[in-house]
């Protein structure tokens, strides 16, 4: 008797091959839920649409876009942006003092839907009044072009910036709509900071570094120990000497081997 295909299964092998997600079993219900709107715009079956992204790159694109979750908040995990601003820009601003345009660079490795990079844009004005004399480049990446067109266009209800102060707001965003529903855009100021660019984690990076500060949070929770282990390390040796890794509060590094130092929750220093 021939064995059945199962194209679930080779959906999910793919997702883990192409982008290190790593979908157990017990996701499967997940994944047919995610990819039956899909099916149905395309009038097709299961196999017949492993077929296709196993040919298809954009048709793979979107296949991963549908897999994976992109929740995120602005101020998410505040304690990172507490450091960030009272540890790392004062850090980096008394080292680089008297230079004529001091530079900084981040990378924030799991964009989503924009809050978290505007968030640390946001830190940056905070802690550093006079930033426009700084080179600054932020590069934002993730793998979901959909989030990343949600990231750029940079515009949020009320809803979605309910975590920031008014005083950060005023800061942060304008009013774009007075609705219903109200929404804000992201200030010209943000904007200038931050690059988005879509980036799989798992294939080759066109940035060289060196960053004073890698983002990479709440992503390694869908990598298997090994990915996890390869990625931060990776990481690390983008970091400059002293730089800061942060991780998600449910990402401890404490199973795997890498040489960067914790010094506090989820953050890691070379």
């Amino acid at each position: 008797m021939a064995i059945k295909a199962d194209p679930i299964a080779e959906i999910m092998a793919l997702a883990y091959e192409v982008a290190g997600i790593n979908l157990a079993e017990s996701k499967r219900s997940m994944v047919e839920g995610r990819l039956a709107k899909r099916l149905r715009e395309l009038d097709c079956d299961a196999c017949e649409y492993l077929t296709r992204v196993r040919k298809d790159p954009k048709e793979l694109s979107a296949m991963l876009d549908l897999l994976t979750t992109n929740h995120t908040a602005w101020r998410r995990e505040p304690d990172h942006f507490d450091d960030f601003e009272r540890r790392v820009l004062p850090t980096i601003a008394k080292a680089r003092k008297g230079a004529s345009r001091p530079t900084l660079r981040i990378w924030c490795a799991a964009a989503a839907t924009g809050e978290e990079p505007w968030t640390i844009a946001l830190s940056l004005i905070r802690a550093i009044p006079d930033i426009e004399k700084w080179d600054v480049a932020m590069l934002a990446t993730d793998i979901s072009t959909r989030a990343l067109g949600k990231a750029n266009a940079g515009r949020y209800d009320a809803g979605r910036i309910a975590a920031l102060s008014s005083a950060d707001r005023d800061l942060a965003v304008d009013l774009a709509e007075a609705g219903p529903p109200v929404m804000y855009s992201v200030k010209p100021q943000l904007r200038s900071l931050v690059n988005f660019a879509r980036l799989n984690l798992m294939e080759s990076w066109p940035m060289r570094g060196p960053f004073d500060c890698i983002f990479c949070r709440n992503v390694m929770i869908y990598f298997d120990q090994k990915t996890q282990e390869r990625l931060v390390n990776r990481m690390a040796g983008l970091l400059a000497k002293g730089g800061t890794l942060y991780v998600g509060h449910s990402e401890s590094l404490s199973a795997i081997n890498h040489p960067l130092k914790a010094i506090g929750p989820a953050t890691y220093v070379a």
